[in-house]
């Protein structure tokens, strides 16, 4: 599904990184400029990225050349309802978490433990059509050794607060609704 902001060319290296990737769910089309939103990204080896599939699912991927690119596919309600889920887990390194909040939300910032946290929380609000927004997160944290819990929250600059932690014991991929069904 097109974009009204497509990605820059200088994300052209990302495209060109899923089109080689195996991986890639068979619900997730290969994604082009026009399709794909960057959230984060060093501009050649590391990237959070998302595309829409329609305007209920997305697909979203980590890319840590030569390490691991990880696609997930996952309803977009599931994004903005349950708790965030890392996209990617790699012992002793950050992790990408990713999430949304329905309509167009500004401001958005994680709270707490700044010890762990890793720079600010980057945001991308798209329009799903129908007068529909949602406005999509990633954040990249780095969970305590020891296993603790760490006081997170996402905070958007009005309204309620959120749950910014993954603990250590729920990092996969969340469980498929009825439309990832094989």
């Amino acid at each position: 599904m097109p974009l009204s902001e497509p990605a820059p060319p200088s994300a052209q290296w990302i495209v060109d990184t899923l089109s080689t990737v195996g991986s890639r769910p068979e619900q997730c089309p290969k994604p082009t400029l026009a399709t794909l939103a960057v959230l984060d990204t060093d501009g050649d080896s590391r990237a959070a990225a998302f595309w829409l599939v329609d305007n209920v699912d997305v697909c979203v991927v980590t890319i840590r050349n030569p390490i691991a690119t990880g696609v997930t596919f996952i309803p977009i309600d599931d994004l903005t309802k349950e708790r965030p889920f890392p996209t990617d887990s790699i012992p002793n390194m950050a992790e990408y978490i990713v999430t949304a909040f329905p309509g167009q939300v500004d401001g958005i910032r994680v709270v707490g433990s700044p010890d762990h946290v890793l720079g600010p929380a980057h945001t991308r609000t798209v329009d799903l059509g129908d007068g529909k927004f949602v406005t999509f997160v990633e954040y990249r944290i780095v969970t305590p050794q020891n296993g603790d819990d760490l006081p997170l929250s996402l905070c958007p600059a009005s309204g309620e607060c959120r749950d910014a932690y993954i603990p250590r014991l729920v990092t996969d991929t969340p469980e498929p609704s009825p439309r990832n069904a094989p």
